[in-house]
């Protein structure tokens, strides 16, 4: 009996082996097969994260803009992957978001200024144009080939026409393109003033946009423009931030007292109703015809 007792438990023993080994094998030889999920959220550091777990696996996608930088490539950690795996989203060498899966929705999170930090949510794939500011093929220049362009806005948006509605504003967003192809200087900033106007229904990242746009601007040319001013005002409206927008609008009228919408929107936000009716009376009179004017 004790002979064949020892026996049943080598035989046992080999048994369990060989299943612990097939097991081990199997989760090894099929292990990319499993979902690698990874829930990063707004403020994480999605360039430390990534130095410190690196992904081995580069799928290139489609071109969301029309240059040789405007591919959008997928970097992960298995070859194959499901909408559930979570995806880096990379332009070339260069790191810009996340694309990741959680309660039934597929969605992205971006880095909108470079220094790897996640910044917004947004559900649809673009590149942020600080990603065109380091690319290779972007010529960074401190000549200012933006500011007749931002002019030509606010000239615009100064005259008696109501721009929207005789779709003059629609054309000078339509020349956007023109500005930022290959061989143009400065076209991240171009293309930063093209993806504010497509993102102005989400406030937030619009504000997002416009505001390191005028830091980039600013940092390249001495100053911000008027313009993108008036943008970051109105999304800061927008989003009913009037205590900041109106440091905006005063800092408008500081460089261009003349500026008609500005002085609508220092009439709009203006808390003192003695100063407030002084402001509306000053519109009426001296810009009657003006097509903002003529709708207060």
């Amino acid at each position: 009996m004790k002979n064949i007792q020892i026996e049943n438990v080598f035989i046992k023993n080999t048994i369990y082996l060989k299943y612990s080994g097939f097991l081990l094998l199997f989760f090894l030889t099929s292990g990319l097969s499993f979902t690698q999920q990874i829930i990063f959220n707004i403020n994480d550091n999605i360039i430390s994260y990534l130095k410190q777990n690196p992904a081995q696996y580069l799928t290139h996608g489609a071109y969301l803009i029309n240059s040789p930088d405007g591919r959008v490539d997928f970097l992960k950690y298995k070859p194959v992957t499901t909408d559930i795996d979570t995806k880096y989203l990379v332009q070339g060498s260069n790191l810009f978001g996340v694309m990741q899966y959680e309660n039934d929705t597929t969605y992205f999170l971006y880095d909108i200024n470079g220094d790897g930090i996640l910044d917004v949510r947004h559900d649809s794939l673009f590149i942020p144009f600080s990603v065109l500011s380091v690319s290779s093929n972007t010529d960074l220049s401190e000549k200012n080939n933006l500011s007749e362009f931002l002019n030509n806005g606010l000239a615009i948006l100064n005259g008696n026409e109501n721009p929207y509605s005789n779709g003059a504003f629609a054309k000078y967003i339509g020349n956007i393109s023109s500005y930022f192809n290959n061989s143009a200087i400065n076209r991240d900033l171009f293309y930063g003033m093209l993806e504010y106007y497509n993102f102005t229904q989400y406030p937030a990242l619009a504000l997002m946009i416009i505001s390191e746009l005028g830091i980039r601007y600013e940092k390249r040319y001495g100053s911000i423009h008027e313009l993108i001013l008036l943008h970051i005002a109105e999304s800061l409206i927008n989003l009913n931030n009037y205590v900041h927008a109106i440091i905006f609008i005063d800092d408008i009228l500081s460089i261009n007292p003349d500026f008609i919408p500005a002085k609508v929107y220092s009439w709009q936000l203006e808390t003192d109703e003695i100063i407030r009716q002084r402001k509306y009376y000053e519109l009426k009179t001296n810009h009657r015809n003006h097509w903002i004017v003529g709708q207060i």
